[in-house]
Formats: structure tokens, C-alpha cells, sequence
């Protein structure tokens, strides 16, 4: 979960006016933001300022090199500008996503939620989780949000390259980890429908490459063979 280098070097600009935002329903109030070129980050005071650059510089960062790996598949996609809202605490989060306290963060059109930004760090998945979070932007921009539950997430999961320590322990198809994720009802469920879905995508671009699954996406194409098998562990 390194970050890579090469980020922007010049800082956004500030705003320090109190703000009011309806996010999924609910009016909550945030005290700073700055923004990027594609990017408007939400967070509270506490939020260092030289943090809040990172995980800026970090977006824009992963936004260039995604789309060129969506260009490489010779597709073209219009990726809105992103709303990244930092929560206060994890209560906040919960109740303005309606997510579980274990969720690390949630999508939905034009804005990412997240947990607080400390811990985030604490638990070392700020850059995965941004990534994730990033790459469901983007497969929704290009699936026009109908993409599978099963190929949505494990291609988050592949292109934030969390999937490297999962180990799969039951044979399963994509029907089996689409019927899991809507069954879960457990941090540990959840966990296992991830870990399916991601060594199936996996599976899937190591048989077709990864820009035909980038071309399945855009043209709905969901409909495969594939059955994965369990990891062999030492």
C-alpha cells in the first residue's frame, strides 16, 4: 500500500468557509475544503493541511493513470469531477452512508464518503481505499452504473491491488459471489464475496487481458464460463 511518486507539486487553493452539504439525505456541516483539478475535498479542521494535499495529489495521481489504462483498451470515458468527503468520526460516516462501522468507504455518483482520514492511516488502507473508491467512479462512468456486483468490485479490488494476500477456499461462479453479496450480513460474509469476486476478475483478465474486461464493461457484456477454485497455501 506504498503511494507512488510523481504527484502535482503546486498546493490547491483553500476554502475556510463553513459549508452545509445534503449528502444521501442528510444535512451535515463540514469546515474546510480545497480542491484540485478534478477533485473538491471535504474534511473537518482537525485534517492536516499538508494531508489534505497527499490525498489530493494522490487522486489526481491515480485518476491519469487509470484512465490511460481504460485509453489503452481504446475507449473513451468522461469522468465527472469527485467529491471526497473525510468524516468526522465513524458515526458520522455510518449515518450519512448507511454503511456498517467496518466499511472503510462508500460511492455513490459524484461523491466519495470515508472514514475519518486518521484512521484510515492508522489502519494503512488510505491509499487502497482511495483507489478502490476511485476505480467504482470510473466502472460506474463507463457501465453507466449497471455493471455486476461481482465484476465491479473485484475489478476495484484488482486495480487498487488489494487482492495480492486474499486466498480463496470454496469453488465459485459469478452467480454464486452476486448471490453472497446480497446475502452478507457480517464483516466476515462481505470479506468472502470480495475475496470471490476479485480471483474471478482476476481469472477473467488473465484469460481475455485487461483491456477486454474494460470492453465488457462498456458494452454490458457480463455473461462468462468461469468457475474459480480454491488457492493452494502453504
Amino acid at each position: 500500500m506504498n503511494a507512488k511518486t510523481g504527484w502535482p507539486q503546486r498546493a490547491a487553493p483553500t476554502i475556510t468557509t463553513v459549508v452545509a452539504i445534503i449528502i444521501f439525505g442528510i444535512t451535515a456541516r463540514v469546515a474546510d475544503g480545497q480542491r484540485s483539478a478534478h477533485f473538491r475535498l471535504v474534511h473537518p479542521q482537525t485534517v492536516d493541511a499538508d494531508d489534505a494535499k497527499y490525498v489530493l495529489d494522490l487522486l489526481e495521481h491515480d485518476r491519469s493513470e487509470l484512465l490511460q489504462r481504460v485509453a489503452n483498451a481504446g475507449l473513451d470515458v468522461r469522468l465527472p469531477t469527485l467529491e471526497i468527503v473525510f468524516n468526522t468520526t465513524t458515526g458520522d460516516f455510518v449515518a450519512r452512508t448507511g454503511m456498517p462501522s467496518w466499511a472503510a468507504a462508500a460511492t455513490r455518483k459524484n461523491r466519495i464518503e470515508l472514514q475519518p482520514l486518521a484512521l484510515l492511516k492508522q489502519r494503512r488502507i488510505l491509499e487502497t481505499a482511495l483507489r478502490h473508491e476511485l476505480a467504482h467512479a470510473l466502472i460506474d462512468a463507463l457501465g453507466n452504473g449497471q455493471t455486476p456486483r461481482w465484476l465491479a468490485e473485484g475489478m476495484a479490488i484488482y486495480l487498487a491491488g488489494e487482492g495480492r494476500r486474499f486466498h480463496i477456499t470454496n469453488s465459485t461462479s459469478a452467480a454464486n459471489i452476486e448471490q453472497a453479496f446480497a446475502t452478507a450480513k457480517s464483516a466476515d460474509d462481505m470479506k468472502a464475496a470480495y475475496v470471490a469476486a476479485y480471483h474471478l476478475v482476476r481469472e477473467l483478465i488473465r484469460r481475455e487481458g485487461e483491456n477486454k474486461v474494460w470492453k465488457r464493461l462498456a458494452d454490458r457484456s457480463y455473461s462468462i464460463n468461469i468457475i474459480v477454485l480454491p488457492t493452494l497455501t502453504s
